[in-house]
């Protein structure tokens, strides 16, 4: 094309192109840095979930994430609270009581210790807020 004349690149390019299409076989050595970088993101979620599993600390996080691979996929904003209550160090009544703060672990549901558990999946107090995050989580797999 004598638009790209005198183009070293376009002139370079041109000629490999040309050289390709008189080779039979095409060989590739090389793949995409995307497909490394893929790689190396699988083998250390592999390393990281191996371990997340042979580690004694961290129980009520295991609990509420098992799985590094489905932790990973989900988005989540950050709230000030979020780590306290993924880490059971969140100001339930279970555990300011386990520090002597307050005399009782009782939640005022009346319906068992106030956990982390407890407040998540069964206090009556917070049927509404779950049914809420159970609808919103359900829009957003869809």
């Amino acid at each position: 094309m004598k638009a790209l004349a005198g183009h070293e690149r376009n002139e370079l390019a041109d000629k490999l192109a040309k050289e390709a299409t008189r080779k039979s076989e095409i060989c590739y050595s090389k793949f995409p840095r995307s497909e490394t970088e893929h790689q190396e993101r699988e083998i250390s979620i592999k390393k990281w979930q191996q371990l997340w599993d042979n580690t004694t600390k961290g129980t009520a996080t295991k609990e509420i994430f098992p799985k590094i691979k489905d932790r990973l996929k989900m988005k989540i904003t950050l709230t000030p609270n979020f780590p306290t209550m993924v880490t059971a160090h969140g100001k339930t009544r279970s555990y300011l009581h386990r520090f002597k703060i307050i005399e009782s672990p009782v939640c005022p549901c009346a319906n068992g210790n106030q956990t982390v558990e407890h407040v998540i999946y069964d206090c009556g107090k917070l049927n509404n807020e779950r049914r809420k995050l159970i609808a919103d989580i359900s829009k957003e797999d869809h």
